[in-house]
């Protein structure tokens, strides 16, 4: 028997190993099988064409699961598809990016099953690092209030809850939730495609990212300058929901242009080239001062495969091209000044002035009072810290109270924001410099088999994966990229390339190397289980509460505070907030009774429920509703938690088209509330 073979490697594997693969392996089927069911539910129910996305997405991945050409088209179309799902991860697009993560890590998991038994145990030190990190993430929602999570398991039923998790905004404990699930899920994906048997794997999703990403550039460009889409915004922005998001996916996916290069025909590299001036052109127009950074990795790499003598490309007369390529940028230059002076449909200032106006602010930003808030929150438990993507939870909280590092040190009048608008900040925050370290420490692995490969083979997909990889750090700076799930998952592209090479070198049967590196699969895990072992013993943040003075994790006062509610809107005069489902009114303690203000889009019946059991039951029409209700007491100078159950949920862009992609129950008004 060939010593390189799977089979030869499986059975040099240990027992031990064996099994802990294979319980590795229904981990992940556990953790990922009851997220896509749950996600499909809310969204069949949403409207008709979420019902059609639904049911697409589960036949797209029935065929990537039983047929070879089905996997072929099915990578492709899961490259191309990030651009379509660029919001966050709390609204439908991002929620429907969930679904589609789900199936695919179901797909391959399918294909991976009958495999298991010719796959050696140790899967190397990338996937032992992003293991680590997804069990410290889910081992931080410990943290978390489960006493009140298990109460609304039995109000709501396992759909209810999901649902209101999923589209919870990131002030809610929910979407602390559902963020580190969503982590876990995206790392058995990138484990499962690593060990896919499908060469072409890659590939297929390389050019499935650049037919996405110069879809979006022309069809971006077209809506920008036409002025009767109503995502027209004087920033470019494709089809995200924001300029800066779109700008952290062209500077991630940029890179992947380069592949076109590696041919020799005029009509790839032509591609090439015009794929690069629309990028580029495009990160301009979004104005966002970040990709400008990121994005110009892409493009210094363009100019030094092109100009210098290299393995990866190789072009006979580069300085012949000169007079062409002087020509083609007299030609760019005309057209922006051309373009400049045009004014954009939706502002009455032409482009040059608007570029003016971004580089002469160019270090106006509020992202340092962001970066110190984020820090100050991690001071409170620096070394796992605070529960992963809980940022926006316990910023008021911690503002709020006396002797809190926030408070002491934080800007009472600065504007409040959902992230800290910085990976590496919001890592810190979530889970402490141990969890910064194993993120630092996995980037860093992947980065460097990257680079071994690319440099041994002259690899140019692996050099355009490690610049992706590069430029998704550098942006990582100024954004946070858990927001925004379909950018998130662009890092898991080249980490998956690297713990599938990982994984071929131990099918090889390198066992000298792989003893090498073992310590870092055993240093990982013993920051995962010290991790879990810190977030037990301060399960519920109770430790950190009592520290601090705090009877529950709340703000102090007397407000009304809103669990799995919109920011407040004004309307017809009032204040108001848009539940995302089933939601939580926590009450200060001694509230004997409570004003409400009740409004719906279509008749329906809400539902109260107290700690004592049924609340009130309220039918409403098309017209609000004001009503006053006592309030039990919880005793111990609690807050009372209301729980609030509409009988629908109203989802316009799914039902409509319209532009508001929230998931909506009731608009809940309380006298006071700002």
């Amino acid at each position: 028997m060939d010593a390189s073979s799977p089979v030869a490697a499986a059975q040099g594997a240990s027992p031990f190993s064996r099994a802990v693969s294979g319980a590795g392996f229904f981990a992940g089927v556990l953790l990922v099988a009851p997220h896509a069911l749950l996600t499909s539910l809310p969204l069949a129910r949403a409207g008709w064409s979420a019902a059609g996305l639904v049911a697409f997405l589960w036949l797209w991945g029935l065929a990537m699961a039983v047929s070879r050409r089905g996997l072929a088209f099915g990578l492709t179309l899961l490259g191309f598809s990030p651009f379509l799902f660029g919001a966050q991860a709390y609204v439908y697009p991002g929620v429907a990016f969930g679904l589609l993560a789900d199936v695919a890590a179901l797909a391959f998991c399918w294909r991976n099953a009958g495999r298991d038994a010719a796959t050696p145990g140790r899967a190397g030190p990338t996937g032992a690092l992003l293991a680590a990190l997804a069990a410290l993430a889910l081992g931080s929602t410990l943290l978390l209030p489960w006493a009140r999570f298990w109460q609304e398991l039995s109000l709501f039923g396992p759909g209810g809850f999901f649902a209101a998790m999923a589209f919870s905004p990131a002030d809610a404990p929910g979407y602390a939730l559902a963020g580190a699930w969503r982590l876990a899920i995206f790392a058995v994906l990138a484990g499962e495609l690593a060990r896919l048997d499908f060469p072409d794997r890659f590939g297929c999703l390389i050019r499935g990212l650049v037919g996405g990403l110069l879809t979006a550039i022309v069809f971006g460009l077209h809506e920008h300058f036409q002025g009767d889409h109503y995502l027209l915004h004087y920033r470019f922005t494709s089809l995200f929901a924001n300029p800066g998001w779109f700008a952290e996916y062209a500077a991630v996916a940029a890179p992947y242009l380069l592949t076109l290069l590696a041919g020799s025909g005029w009509r790839r590299r032509g591609l090439a080239a015009l794929g690069l001036a629309l990028c580029g052109a495009a990160m301009v127009l979004t104005l966002a001062r970040a990709g400008w950074i990121a994005g110009s990795l892409t493009f210094f790499a363009a100019g030094w495969l092109y100009f210098r003598e290299n393995r990866f490309v190789h072009f006979r007369r580069p300085y012949g091209h000169l007079p062409t390529l002087a020509v083609a940028g007299a030609l760019v230059v005309g057209i922006a000044l051309w373009g400049a002076g045009r004014e954009l449909s939706a502002v009455s200032r032409p482009i040059n002035a608007l570029l003016a106006q971004r580089v002469d602010n160019f270090t106006d930003s509020p992202r340092p009072a962001l970066f110190r808030s984020g820090l100050l929150i991690a001071a409170e438990r620096p070394v796992f810290g605070m529960g992963f993507a809980s940022y926006a939870r316990h910023y008021p909280v911690l503002l709020a109270t006396p002797g809190a590092w926030l408070n002491r040190y934080g800007d009472a009048r600065a504007e409040v924001f959902e992230t800290p608008h910085s990976l590496y900040v919001q890592l810190v925050a979530g889970l402490g410099v141990a969890g910064l370290f194993v993120w630092l420490a996995m980037a860093g692995r992947a980065g460097w088999v990257l680079w071994r490969r690319a440099r041994d083979y002259a690899s140019l997909p692996d050099a355009a994966m490690l610049l992706s990889l590069a430029a998704f750090h550098i942006y990582a700076f100024f954004q946070e990229m858990f927001y925004v799930p379909a950018i998130l998952f662009l890092l898991f592209i080249p980490l998956a390339r690297a713990m599938a090479l990982e994984v071929r070198a131990a099918r090889q049967g390198r066992a000298g190397r792989a003893d090498r590196t073992g310590w870092v699969g055993a240093a990982a895990t013993g920051v995962a289980l010290c991790g879990i072992l810190a977030y037990g013993l301060d399960i519920g943040l109770g430790g950190t509460a009592a520290r601090l003075g705090l009877y529950d994790w709340l703000p102090p006062g007397d407000k009304v505070v809103f669990e799995g509610f919109y920011p407040p809107e004004q309307g017809r005069g009032r204040t108001f907030r848009w539940s995302a489902g089933d939601a939580v009114l926590l009450v200060p303690p001694g509230t004997g009774s409570l004003t409400l203000s009740l409004a719906a889009v279509s008749p329906t019946e809400a539902t109260f429920f107290s700690p004592a059991g049924l609340w009130a039951t309220v039918r409403l029409d098309s017209r609000p509703v004001t009503l006053t209700l006592p309030v039990p007491e919880a005793g111990g100078g609690r807050a009372v938690p209301l729980f609030l159950a509409p009988a629908r949920t109203y989802l316009p862009q799914a039902v409509s088209g319209a532009p508001d992609p929230r998931r909506l129950g009731l608009a809940v008004g309380v006298p006071g509330d700002h």
